[in-house]
């Protein structure tokens, strides 16, 4: 297989605080043990920590990313990894930026991770080195960060929540200190959920279509909405429980949890089978679940992606299920029989690109799902944590693994598969 080096170059920065009550930043290079030493051209970050500010400051970048023509399809493997493993999350605005995000306790192979909430920016030429959001507690248990995932939007200007409800923003190198997002309502626990410090116990999820917009969710039930740069009031939402069926607990899930945001009113999260909609005022829970087979608790993840107001698609094992113009789910798909599917990014209704735990990608083009193919190798250091993918256009994808192997997919507008 043919291996190509990509070029150094800077990246263009620009910072918001997403989250009120947040001060401070983080971007030294992290020596604990479990950063791998990867390939030996990567980018210096910046270290000086950006003002407080409640908007993106008037700085217009100095430096512009080197350009790179790739030919079309997907890249072969690449040299130039990113620094570090553990990677949770991915999130491209562009085919020029890109940040991923891992570190903290992974929830299934805690004892790989040190407990530092680490992010690696790429800009279309190379990667960064690894800048500190969560720094490891001096001494005692690591609580947080957990399973952290990333939406970065225009700005750039990214947003990080863990699976612990904390959260930090930054722009790929630079991070406020992460700060707990306020409590939500109390609901009682589900006697399915081990509580936080269990494998696979806490899982979170992040949507931003707007610098000053969020939407936040965990598979306890909780949603968190940052609109116009405020956090408004929490929102707790239960599922029947005890033996009888009328006690409400927690909404539960085990396994990861998604939330999208085709705009900033509205939104659409999935906690296992449940479905979470925001109106631009308030969540509300759909009363009929996205489908009705899988069982409670699911243990693979679940995964949305929603390009407009009136689409989605939602992956989950082996199957997908659509949701179109008439609010209904389409029966579930299978697509994928292998199984793992746990990651989707949709830019457009006629274009959306599924990834599985094994490295291999789905492709639909509006009319039908492709036959899977194996883009990135399985992960092996890190196994267990998933593979994200993000599309910000059909003319390019990022495929990675928790070990870091990426991919990326340059089109002339037909979109991979």
């Amino acid at each position: 297989m043919t291996h190509r080096r990509l070029a150094a170059s800077a990246t263009v920065a620009a910072l918001i605080i997403l989250a009120s009550g947040c001060s401070g930043s983080s971007s030294a290079t992290p020596t604990t043990a479990h950063l791998r030493s990867r390939a030996a051209t990567t980018v210096p970050t910046t270290t000086a920590a950006a003002p407080t500010t409640t908007g993106p400051p008037s700085i217009a970048p100095t430096t512009a990313p080197v350009p790179v023509t790739q030919p079309p399809g997907w890249a072969s493997d690449l040299t130039a990894l990113p620094p570090g493993g553990g990677f949770t999350s991915l999130s491209c605005i562009s085919d020029t930026f890109c940040v991923a995000t891992g570190g903290g306790t992974d929830g299934d192979n805690a004892e790989l991770t040190t407990g530092s909430g680490v992010a690696v920016s790429w800009d279309g030429a190379s990667w960064s080195d690894p800048s500190v959001y969560y720094p490891a507690p001096p001494d005692g248990p690591v609580t947080a960060p957990v399973l952290p995932t990333i939406a970065c939007t225009s700005g750039p200007t990214c947003a990080i929540v863990d699976g612990s409800d904390h959260v930090s923003g930054g722009n790929g190198t630079t991070w406020t200190a992460p700060a707990a997002l306020t409590g939500a309502p109390a609901v009682p626990a589900d006697p399915d959920d081990p509580g936080p410090g269990h494998p696979g116990s806490r899982s979170g999820a992040v949507s931003c279509p707007a610098p000053t917009t969020c939407a936040v969710v965990d598979n306890t039930g909780h949603v968190y909405t940052l609109r116009a740069g405020r956090w408004l009031a929490p929102q707790s939402f239960g599922a029947p429980g005890g033996s009888a069926g009328s006690t409400s607990v927690s909404l539960y899930q085990a396994g990861r949890v998604g939330v999208s945001c085709p705009s900033d009113s509205q939104c659409t999260a999935v906690i296992g089978t449940s479905v979470l909609d925001w109106n631009g005022n308030t969540w509300t829970e759909d009363p009929e679940p996205w489908t009705s087979s899988l069982t409670s608790g699911p243990s693979d993840p679940t995964a949305i992606a929603c390009p407009t107001t009136t689409w989605c698609a939602v992956v989950n094992g082996t199957g997908v299920s659509i949701r179109g113009a008439a609010n209904r789910w389409s029966p579930e798909q299978t697509i994928d029989p292998r199984g793992g599917l746990d990651s989707i990014s949709c830019p457009t209704t006629s274009y959306c690109l599924a990834a599985d735990g094994g490295g291999a990608v789905v492709a639909w083009n509006g009319l039908a799902w492709a036959a899977p193919d194996q883009v990135i190798p399985a992960a092996t250091e890190y196994a267990g944590i998933g593979t994200t993918v993000s599309c910000p256009t059909i003319q390019f994808c990022m495929v990675m693994n928790s070990d870091g192997d990426y991919s990326t997919y340059t089109g002339p507008g037909s979109g991979p598969g």
